[in-house]
Parts: structure tokens; C-alpha cells; sequence
């Protein structure tokens, strides 16, 4: 009887350390945190550029994905009205689609297969709740960093660049939009 309740309680304390162990990492996969300054947004394009250079589709989708906000529909739900939340986290998967492929198109056309660099320049804080009458307007203030990234190809020195705007979420900068301007801040934008 007393073998019994030992091997009874050895088998529960296992199943708990393997559900344990499981959890944890689920919790956090390559949850990796950048310093909310440039160097922290240029090295969060590392592991993209990375795999650009060695033509890994798969490892730029998920390395993109370190600048997509992690829970999106409730981020959304946090600064905008239940209707307008749930337009713009549909929209906001189109807007991270189309910022990776416009990357990709534009490291083709100046060096394709090339390594780059980023540089990133911040311009301070874009204007994310002044929509001026356009798309969609926040409940409450959000900080939204706008930054010059410039693209350099290390082999023939061909570069590009562009303004984008991010907003720092869980140890991450977050792409909200290019241009100038927060997506949901546009002309076009429509409620």
C-alpha cells in the first residue's frame, strides 16, 4: 500500500513538472526584448535582414513577426471603441502583410539577396490621435515613435529609405504604420 501512494505521488509530481515545463515555454517563445531607443529598433531587424540575405521565406515571416502587436484585438480594445477595434485589427493584419512584402520589394530593387543594415533616425512622436477628421480616432492617447529607417546593402552600398511608425509594446517596437502617420490616422482610413 505504501509502494503504491510513493509511485502514485512520483507519477503526479512528474505529470506537473511536464505540464510546468510546457507552459513556460509556451508562454514566451522568442520572446526577445529590444531597448526602446534605435539601436533596440535596429536590432530587432537583425534576425529579418539575416534571413533575407540567406533567402529564408520562412525565417523572415517569423522574424517579421517580432513587429506585430502580440494580442492584437485586445491592444486595439484597450485604446479604441469595441466597433472600431474590431475593423482595425482585420485591417492591421493586411497593414503588417503589406509592410513586409513593401521591405522585401524594396531590398530587391536596390541589392536583391544582398545583406543590409538598417539605421534607424527618430523623429520624435507622430500626432497618432490628431487624425484630422480622417480614419479612426483613439479613446485614449497613445505614444506612436516615428522613425527614418534607411536600408544599406553591404556588397554595392545601394540604399533606401523611408519613414515608419512603431509603438513600444511588451519589450518590442510595434509597426502601426508608414508614411508619417499611424494607419488608422489616414485618409482612407474609414470608420
Amino acid at each position: 500500500m505504501g509502494r503504491i501512494v510513493i509511485n502514485l505521488f512520483l507519477l503526479v509530481a512528474v505529470v506537473c513538472i511536464f505540464a510546468w515545463q510546457g507552459r513556460s515555454t509556451i508562454a514566451t517563445p522568442n520572446a526577445e526584448t529590444y531597448k526602446k531607443n534605435e539601436q533596440g529598433l535596429e536590432k530587432q531587424f537583425e534576425p529579418f535582414l539575416k534571413a533575407y540575405q540567406k533567402g529564408d521565406d520562412r525565417g523572415m515571416d517569423e522574424s517579421f513577426a517580432a513587429f506585430q502587436i502580440p494580442k492584437a484585438k485586445e491592444w486595439f480594445g484597450n485604446y479604441f471603441s469595441a466597433e472600431d477595434a474590431a475593423k482595425l485589427v482585420s485591417a492591421y493584419d493586411r497593414e503588417i502583410s503589406e509592410a513586409e512584402s513593401s521591405l522585401i520589394e524594396d531590398m530587391n530593387r536596390a541589392d536583391p539577396g544582398s545583406r543590409f543594415r538598417a539605421r534607424c533616425e527618430p523623429r520624435g512622436e507622430s500626432s497618432a490621435g490628431e487624425t484630422g477628421g480622417y480614419g479612426f480616432r483613439p479613446l485614449k492617447p497613445i505614444t506612436v515613435e516615428q522613425f527614418q529607417l534607411e536600408f544599406r546593402s553591404s556588397s554595392h552600398d545601394q540604399k533606401f529609405r523611408f519613414i515608419a511608425d512603431f509603438v513600444y509594446v511588451d519589450g518590442a517596437y510595434r509597426f502601426v504604420g508608414g508614411g508619417g502617420a499611424a494607419f488608422w490616422a489616414k485618409p482612407g482610413a474609414t470608420r
